[in-house]
């Protein structure tokens, strides 16, 4: 069973923590595909610095010829503001009503799912996997914890041939990196090449990039 997993942000700019997080779970759900969906437009975040253009390239050039793990331009090609639930129901008319797929979200989006367009129904359509971070816990909307604890599951095994419908915390090996960090730091040109892919970091110079000041 070819399961799958999606994995959305701005990636302004794309950085060894999103790709090592990735790949955490990519080993913990063993036969999966793992789709990274770029943001065009975010509903709760200002607009990326980098156009929509640059950052796919950017990702596509740090995913290189990884196996499992692919880049998806969906929300970059759709008008409007780029919905979670719009982009996972996509996913599921695609794959029909019995292939598990899971949604891959940071704790600190995780915190804030309250704010988000139809919210509650996306647990319909895909599991949530929420990244813990060590040491990093932020206080949950009574409204959030209400629902989710009926959704929530000890461990990824108990449902991962299921197709949707439940929550789970997951640990990974994670790179302590931000991407507002790492435009500071390139707009200041100190060194980050031990936090970008060496490919992407010659893109992000060659073009430019992150050298303006940013939002």
């Amino acid at each position: 069973m070819n399961r799958v997993l999606v994995y959305g942000g701005t990636f302004d700019p794309v950085h060894r923590g999103h790709i090592e997080s990735v790949l955490g779970v990519v080993q913990l759900l063993g036969d999966v595909n793992a789709y990274l969906v770029p943001c065009k437009t975010p509903a709760h975040r200002p607009q990326p610095v980098a156009s929509p253009e640059d950052r796919l390239k950017m990702l596509e050039l740090a995913i290189g010829n990884r196996h499992q793990i692919f880049v998806d331009d969906s929300e970059l090609r759709r008008d409007g503001v780029s919905y979670t639930f719009d982009t996972l129901a996509g996913y599921r008319r695609k794959l029909g009503k019995t292939t598990p797929l899971f949604f891959l979200m940071g704790y600190d989006s995780w915190v804030t799912l309250p704010n988000w367009y139809r919210w509650q129904e996306i647990v319909d359509l895909a599991h949530l996997l929420v990244l813990e971070r060590p040491g990093v816990k932020h206080a949950i909307p009574e409204p959030l914890q209400k629902w989710s604890e009926p959704r929530e599951v000890a461990a990824l095994g108990e449902v991962i041939d299921e197709a949707s419908g439940n929550i789970c915390f997951v640990s990974v090996a994670q790179i302590d990196v931000s991407a507002s960090g790492l435009r500071q730091s390139l707009v200041k040109g100190d060194v980050v090449k031990g936090d970008m892919s060496p490919r992407v970091l010659k893109y992000v110079k060659q073009q430019k990039l992150y050298t303006m000041k940013f939002r």
